[in-house]
């Protein structure tokens, strides 16, 4: 009888987990041979037809950068590879191919795509440097599909792909061909693809006729083609890329070492042009764009992933800003201005709807430089910048009687444009007709610290040191950037909201993926609303700005504020202007400092902003300044004083306060007026009703012609640049008309003495 156990062995612990060991070693060794397996294959289905095709597989229009309008209209491109281009290995001097292979792949003819060696080697530099991926180890023939099929991104599945695909490849094509379709398509920079731009580009010759130190130099520069440029780049790193070639050329015993020091030895000379481009209108706008990218993303990557850039330019509003420039120039050439430059913001979103760096860029003197970043004095555009902060702090009012007579800050002592002097005049008018003396005393109710303080607030980034300056920082001593400066304009018209300056809305690549969508920004609040409004209400009173300009920074049908600014012997005209969807900023000088004649903000700069202005708003729906709905209170004021009228009367005016700001004192306004109607005259216009001050023509300014619109007598699209002669508020003498400003004839030092009648 068979024997019966009496206890079941079960399995140990052990023996459980090894079991559960090896399975799990058997599915994670499953999944990494299909891994090994499938991806191969995976990626040479999906890239069969660009590695078999020549074209696709050199990336042909794929390449480089197109930058279109908020339209979709093309206004720039770069870097195009143009397969009309191709050089034949033939064509292409030895020296160039002996530097390749030597600098990039040794091994280049003896492995089959990939090097086991150079992997090892980029493998042990990354442990080094903790960086998985600083070293890839490719070969030439693995840079020609991660350059043109691959995308930019460094992790282990692209490298797998990398070295399957370039397998793939090598069994495609002889290595004569890869080299062939290397040269013809990597990025030498400088918007440079493939050997026979570079050579022409870098030094005005066929690929042919390349010697030693200039092949060296070119293949160089392939691992970095914006550092290691000798053009645009650090020239003493592209030395030494091109001693590491020659170094290489010599181990490989492609040339001698005499070789390497007679190239060395070699004056290289570089031609001054590069490849061409689209590039008739909107350079320096472009420009911009590309810095931006480089700067984001890095050249190299910008011109090889293809890059397609929605900007927010509007090609035609910027064609009409370059054409009007042209023209105005053209008239102002004989009084020695000869160069100007405008920017153009959309107040509600940041977009910069257009931008001209100089009024030719053709011209090989300056016009290359963009002055619309180029710090320059503002002269008195400046002054509604510490005119409004002064508003917000509730240090003065649009009401605040200010002293237009002779008076000595320190040892300043400034002077009115037209050393003149008004006597007792409003904020309002003060402002409007750009005087100086009082823009002097409203600096030191605020202080320059505070004013610099505020400025760089609204994005002015250049007026930091207020110290420098002291008071004369009132006449806009301190340079600004065109382009800072108005959109610290645009910050006014948005009621004190303001957004960053957008240039790029969208960008794709080559692959249709996205790689940047703007998202529509909330605006930074730089200035209070009530100020923001009334800084309006004031900069676009037609009847206080009128003893100045008289009607020709006029928009018909339009409510516009508007500022000039003139500095030291008419060297800088400015006008910066705005209504609530457009703010555009006009500068008029000469890049190197030289005064004009008779050229000045409101004559010169001013006629270009009021074209431009003209033009932009036609098709815009017409808006004015609207009053905040809370925060700001509408006073009668008594004439002649800072008091709140008991009631309305003929010596009363309606103004703006911000709440908490409006008059304490009261004053009878039944009372006669104390001084003579006729000493005040000019007075009155600034003092009326600000929400009728267009409209009511029975409180003009001194008989000046003003109907009670933008739109005043006389103007009828001429350049009505000299106004009729009016009397001068409270002197009773008469004073000289708008349009044109009367600079100062000598400026001195900032904190010293003398006279600097800064114009308007």
């Amino acid at each position: 009888m068979p024997k019966i156990p009496t206890r079941l062995k079960l399995p140990s612990k052990a023996s459980i987990k090894s079991l559960f060991t090896r399975k799990r070693v058997l599915i994670a060794g499953s999944v990494l041979i299909a891994f090994l397996l499938f991806t191969p294959l995976i990626t040479y289905a999906y890239y069969a037809r660009d590695i078999s095709d020549r074209e696709r597989l050199m990336n042909h229009n794929n390449t480089g950068i197109v930058l279109k309008d908020k339209n979709g209209e093309v206004f720039y491109e770069y870097g195009r590879v143009n397969s009309n281009n191709n050089v034949p290995l033939s064509q292409i001097s030895d020296h160039v191919e002996k530097a390749l292979v030597a600098s990039e792949d040794k091994d280049f003819y003896k492995h089959e795509g990939y090097s086991v060696h150079g992997i090892a080697r980029a493998l042990y530099g990354n442990v080094l440097n903790k960086d998985a991926t600083k070293y890839g180890g490719s070969t030439i023939t693995q840079q020609l599909v991660k350059n043109n099929l691959l995308s930019s991104d460094k992790n282990y599945l692209r490298k797998y792909q990398e070295i399957s695909m370039a397998v793939a490849v090598e069994r495609h094509y002889t290595k004569d061909e890869i080299l062939d379709m290397y040269l013809n398509s990597v990025y030498f920079g400088e918007g440079a693809f493939g050997i026979g731009d570079a050579a022409k580009a870098y030094f005005n010759k066929s690929p042919a006729d390349l010697s030693v130190a200039e092949s060296a130099m070119l293949v160089g520069r392939l691992p970095a083609p914006n550092a290691y440029s000798p053009v645009s780049g650090d020239k003493e790193l592209a030395a030494r890329q091109q001693d590491r070639v020659l170094t290489r050329m010599v181990e490989r015993g492609y040339i001698k070492s005499d070789d390497k020091k007679a190239a060395k030895s070699q004056n290289l000379t570089y031609s001054d042009g590069t490849t061409a481009s689209t590039f008739e209108h909107a350079q320096h706008y472009a420009l911009m764009v590309l810095d931006e990218l480089y700067n984001e993303y890095g050249e190299e990557r910008v011109t090889r992933s293809g890059f397609e850039v929605t900007t927010a330019l509007d090609l035609s509003r910027q064609k009409d800003a370059e054409a009007i420039i042209k023209k105005r120039i053209a008239s102002y050439e004989s009084m020695g201005g000869k160069n100007a430059s405008l920017v153009a913001i959309d107040p509600k979103t940041g977009y910069v709807e257009a931008l001209v760096g100089s009024v030719d860029w053709n011209n090989t003197s300056f016009g290359k430089v963009n002055m619309a970043i180029t710090p320059r004095q503002p002269g008195s555009s400046f002054k509604p910048i510490y005119y409004t902060e002064a508003i917000d702090k509730k240090l003065i009012t649009a009401a605040t009687v200010l002293k237009d007579e002779p008076r000595t800050f320190g040892t300043w002592k400034p002077q009115n444009y037209d050393f003149r002097f008004r006597g007792d005049i409003t904020v309002r008018n003060a402002l409007a007709q750009s005087l100086n003396i009082p823009a002097a005393e409203v600096m030191q109710k605020l202080g320059p610290e505070k004013a610099s303080q505020a400025a760089g607030r609204m994005g002015i980034t250049t007026v930091n040191e207020p110290e420098k300056y002291g008071l004369t920082l009132a006449l806009g001593t301190a340079e600004a950037k065109l382009t800072e400066m108005t959109n610290a304009y645009a910050a006014f018209a948005n009621n004190g909201e303001q957004f960053e300056p957008v240039m790029v809305t969208n960008i794709s690549d080559k692959f249709n993926h996205t790689v940047f969508q703007h998202d529509e920004q909330r605006g930074t609040r730089v200035m209070g609303r009530g100020a923001s409004f009334i800084i309006s209400s004031i900069l676009s009173d037609t009847t206080a700005r009128a003893p100045l300009y008289g009607s020709s920074l006029n928009i018909s049908g339009r409510q516009v504020a508007v500022k000039t600014g003139t500095t030291d012997e008419n060297k800088d005209a400015w006008t910066i202007g705005y209504t609530p969807g457009m703010t555009i900023g006009v500068w008029v000088g000469n890049n190197e400092n030289q005064p004009m004649r008779s050229l000045a903000g409101g004559s010169s700069a001013g006629m270009i902003w009021r074209d431009a202005m003209t033009s932009f708003v036609s098709d815009m729906p017409v808006e004015r300044f609207e009053m905040p709905s809370s925060g700001i209170t509408q006073v009668n004021v008594c004439r002649g004083t800072e008091l709140r009228a008991a009631s309305s009367g003929a010596n009363t005016y309606s103004e703006y306060f911000i709440n908490g700001s409006e008059p304490s004192g009261v004053c009878n306004a039944a009372r006669p007026v104390e001084e003579k109607v006729e000493e005040k005259k000019e007075e009155e216009p600034s003092e009326q009703d600000p929400t009728k001050r267009e409209e009511t023509p029975a409180e003009n300014n001194g008989g000046n012609g003003n109907n009670g619109t933008d739109n005043q007598p006389g103007d009828d699209g001429t350049d009505t640049t000299e106004p009729p002669t009016t009397t001068n508020p409270g002197t009773g003498q008469g004073g000289r008309g708008g349009g044109t400003e009367e600079p100062p004839t000598t400026t001195p030092p900032p904190n010293s003495g003398g006279t600097t009648p800064a114009s308007p």
